[in-house]
């Protein structure tokens, strides 16, 4: 099976980036739609996305954890809407690297999916791409900042 085609998904992420959320989606159904395999790889390509700042900002050897405010003060990620819960325990365990860890977080959303009728997975990839785009439009607004001082051509 061919890896997704990362053009489409950065120009996915480009539409989400500007707003348009259901666009850039709609771009990415096909990916879903070929498969499990095709979806994972498409969800470690947007949390590829939505951990790269952070990556690059405290390097390879950096253990991500989840932290969850609350107005009471820290709170179990179990607070969290089902789809934010998959999407940031998702892309945390991508950022450190713990495949293994990503995989499970997946097959669970899939198979509570198919066995419940439920839109669990779709929920969470909806989450997950948000992330990535919102991830996408700092990139882009940080790159225009630096453009705008002379950092950057």
């Amino acid at each position: 099976m061919p890896a997704p085609d990362p053009q489409i998904i950065l120009e996915a992420l480009s539409h989400g980036a500007t707003g348009d959320h259901q666009r850039g989606l709609d771009m990415l159904q096909p990916m879903v739609d070929a498969g499990p395999r095709s979806t994972f790889a498409l969800l470690g390509s947007l949390a590829e996305m939505a951990s790269k700042e952070a990556r690059d900002t405290y390097g390879p050897d950096t253990f991500y954890g989840m932290a969850v405010e609350t107005p009471d003060g820290r709170a179990s990620a179990d607070v969290l809407p089902p789809p934010v819960r998959f999407a940031t325990q998702f892309i945390t365990a991508w950022a450190n690297r713990d495949q293994d860890t990503a995989h499970a977080l997946f097959l669970a959303a899939a198979k509570s999916a198919e066995q419940n009728g439920t839109d669990e997975l779709s929920d969470g990839i909806t989450a997950v791409y948000a992330m990535a785009a919102v991830a996408a439009e700092h990139v882009v607004l940080e790159q225009r900042r630096l453009r705008e001082e002379g950092d950057i051509r």
